[in-house]
């Protein structure tokens, strides 16, 4: 462990304890309010970077915010005092993977929705048509990639991904987003890229 490493860990502990002995004397609660804008100033960048791989860019203030909110709420009783860092990077991860799960039910309606609205058998066609050329750029994936796609598309979390094929998580974005990209291409190479 390097100089800084140890030094950050020690600070981030001397300010966990701060913040945990906060009560409602005036005092008290201004020196944990002082140590959280300290522990913020040393991590909220990381976090920003963090959190801008993976969510919209539209929702990552909102969504920043929210995190910082619950380490706040759950500092003193939650975190054990270990490495800072690494529980509030636990804490988003879970966040993002808790609000995708939400969002999931509403996709799934949409597209019962779409799916019954569109039930003309010219549309049927055009439906099988895609899913051929999709089935067809699939095969055309490293096995592993194709693997990895659908998994992702059967619901599978990138946490559940990563443990079952003992991958990083940023291996499992990285072979995520080259698949993407080798998809996106083939299909718009046979005419599906644009809307009909």
């Amino acid at each position: 462990m390097t100089k800084t490493t140890q030094s950050t860990l020690e600070s981030d502990r001397q300010l966990f304890s701060i913040i945990a002995v906060r009560d409602e004397s005036p005092g008290h609660w201004r020196e944990a309010e002082e140590a959280y804008a300290q522990l913020y100033s040393d991590h909220a960048r990381m976090l920003l970077a963090f959190l801008s791989s993976r969510v919209k860019r539209s929702e990552l203030d909102d969504i920043h915010q929210e995190i910082w909110s619950r380490v706040w709420q759950h500092l003193p009783e939650k975190f054990d005092g270990d490495n800072f860092r690494a529980w509030l990077f636990r804490i988003a991860r879970n966040y993002i993977i808790q609000e995708g799960r939400k969002r999931r039910p509403d996709l799934a309606e949409d597209l019962r929705m779409v799916t019954a609205d569109d039930a003309s058998p010219e549309h049927s066609l055009v439906e099988r048509e895609r899913m051929e050329i999709l089935n067809r750029c699939l095969g055309k994936l490293e096995e592993k990639l194709a693997k990895l796609v659908r998994l992702r598309l059967g619901g599978e979390s990138y946490e559940d991904i990563c443990e079952r094929y003992n991958l990083q998580p940023a291996r499992a974005h990285k072979l995520f987003h080259t698949a993407k990209a080798q998809l996106t291409s083939c299909v718009e190479h046979h005419g599906l890229g644009q809307t009909q």
